[in-house]
């Protein structure tokens, strides 16, 4: 749901605010009844976020957004590259999953009371999305900790999306003859993000391997272990593999703040 995507992972704005309005486990526990019941889910993922006035779109405009290029409503064209299905019910059941796993809920059990969450479990989620994968799934992911303590991640797996492809140079500018990338929140190395009195990061995303890759033929002369000759196939190979990068995407670009974005209500 964020912008220009180039990433092969994402958190971004819009997840970021839909992780802070979760946050609080009474609303997160009303979230799981909504998405039971068959609301929205572009009603349920704070759209109206006054955080994300900086993105040029209403609330109206992101709701169309998630519902005609995620979800295929309306007759919209799904973004999804060579790919059918049923997105919508597909994140429905995994944001009610990682709701029940992180508020101790049986699945299909009766979601607990306000009184029930304050004195039971409410594990924070993360969620992030994986572009470019063959199909449109979602998974849940948790662990345990000391002391009843624990964390819930929901990871949604999506096909590429038309428009917006992956690129495997992971530093900035992808075209060397554009000006020179400017995105406040951008970093490389992440060091520089943070002042050196500030001992550690409230968030942080990074990417790290070769900067970019090229696309080539990949010969062999080497026989299979059934005495076959391999068939030349395309594939990726690294510009320098000597070199290592490490980089923290800007927030636009599916990254996220060091101080996380937080459900902001609108003014009334």
């Amino acid at each position: 749901m964020p912008g220009s995507m180039p990433y092969l992972v994402d958190k971004g704005p819009y997840f970021s605010v839909i992780e802070s309005l979760l946050s609080d486990p009474v609303t997160r526990a009303q979230a799981l009844v909504d998405l039971r019941g068959g609301v929205p889910i572009a009603d349920l993922v704070g759209f109206d976020s006054a955080s994300l006035a900086g993105d040029g779109r209403t609330e109206a405009d992101r709701k169309q957004h998630l519902n005609e290029d995620w979800f295929g409503f309306g007759g919209g064209d799904m973004f999804w590259a060579g790919y059918e299905g049923n997105p919508e019910l597909i994140l429905r059941e995994g944001m009610t999953r990682a709701i029940e796993v992180s508020l101790d809920v049986e699945h299909g059990a009766a979601a607990p009371t306000a009184d029930e969450v304050a004195a039971g479990r409410h594990w924070p989620i993360d969620l992030f999305w994986i572009c470019q994968g063959p199909w449109f799934q979602c998974w849940v992911l948790w662990r345990a900790a000391e002391q009843g303590e624990g964390h819930v991640t929901l990871v949604i797996t999506t096909p590429a999306a038309r428009g917006f492809p992956l690129t495997s140079k992971i530093t900035r500018p992808v075209d060397a003859t554009q000006p020179p990338y400017t995105a406040p929140d951008y970093a490389h190395p992440p060091e520089t993000r943070s002042p050196p009195s500030r001992p550690s990061l409230g968030q942080g995303m990074w990417v790290i391997g070769h900067e970019d890759y090229v696309r080539k033929i990949f010969m062999s002369t080497v026989r299979t272990r059934f005495g076959e000759i391999q068939i030349p196939e395309l594939g990726w190979s690294a510009v320098d593999p000597t070199t290592i990068e490490c980089v923290s995407p800007a927030e636009w670009e599916g990254g996220v703040l060091d101080d996380p974005r937080r459900y902001e209500a609108p003014a009334p």
